[in-house]
């Protein structure tokens, strides 16, 4: 019996946890859909994985490029499984907010959180009529920091804070649709990538928390994006109530 075809579109996949999290997909067997600035070595000439040059902080251009994807993705009946990642996202600026300029606050809050917005909008737009799908769901990557202020970081805080809730609000509006799109943020916790590297870069009298960082990466506390990546797949395939945080290695709150 044809099960058909399990797709997933996934942002940020040049590198970090989107890269591992792409390449967990395509083990599994699903076709990826890699939305990136540039491509991954890792990924490059992979069957079943479709690269798809895009700047995520150019609304524009990514609502265009959605829309080009979705008439393809719709046109396709043998998809009963769509995934989308929301893992694309900007640490920096980390320095005070009173030294932060507008278009640095811009660009973060277009490339964290305004990007997700509108992907989840077009997900949602474009699969509301596809009702020979048998499970439409979303991800959008968030942080622990969503929930913990923290000085020289009020950005990345905030944006994941916002996208928390965002996932909430959306799984309240789909409650009562028959054909819902299931929506959770998933915790990565800390975990070995670049974001983490540009932390413990940075000038200790400008980013305080540089000390935090740069101890729990001598004290071995980074997770691999490849586990990382790995849990996200196992949370995928259990029951979790739409809206739900889902912690990697823990539980959702």
């Amino acid at each position: 019996m044809n099960r058909g075809k399990s797709v997933a579109i996934v942002t940020g996949t040049s590198r970090g946890i989107g890269e591992a999290v792409a390449l967990e997909l395509l083990t599994d067997g699903y076709e990826v859909y890699g939305l990136s600035r540039s491509e991954s070595s890792l990924l490059a000439g992979r069957d079943r994985f479709i690269p798809i040059p895009c700047d995520v902080a150019d609304a524009e251009a990514l609502e265009q490029t959605m829309n080009r994807l979705f008439q393809e993705i719709t046109a396709d009946t043998d998809i009963n499984e769509l995934l989308l990642i929301n893992n694309a996202a900007m640490l920096e600026p980390l320095k005070p907010i009173e030294a932060i300029s507008a278009s640095e606050m811009a660009l973060h809050m277009q490339t964290s959180l305004l990007a997700p917005m509108l992907l989840c909008g077009r997900f949602i737009h474009h699969t509301r009529s596809l009702t020979t799908l048998r499970r439409k769901t979303i991800i959008n990557v968030t942080s622990g920091l969503a929930e913990y202020s923290a000085p020289s970081m009020s950005m990345y805080c905030s944006g994941k804070a916002a996208l928390n809730m965002l996932t909430r609000c959306i799984a309240d509006e789909q409650r009562d649709e028959t054909n819902p799109v299931h929506v959770f943020a998933f915790d990565p916790g800390m975990t070995d990538t670049q974001m983490q590297t540009v932390a413990r870069g940075r000038d200790k009298v400008d980013f305080p928390l540089q000390t935090f960082f740069q101890t729990s990466y001598e004290q071995g506390k980074l997770r691999s994006t490849a586990d990382v990546a790995a849990e996200l797949i196992r949370l995928l395939g259990e029951s979790h109530q739409s809206g739900s945080v889902l912690r990697a290695f823990g539980n959702e709150r």
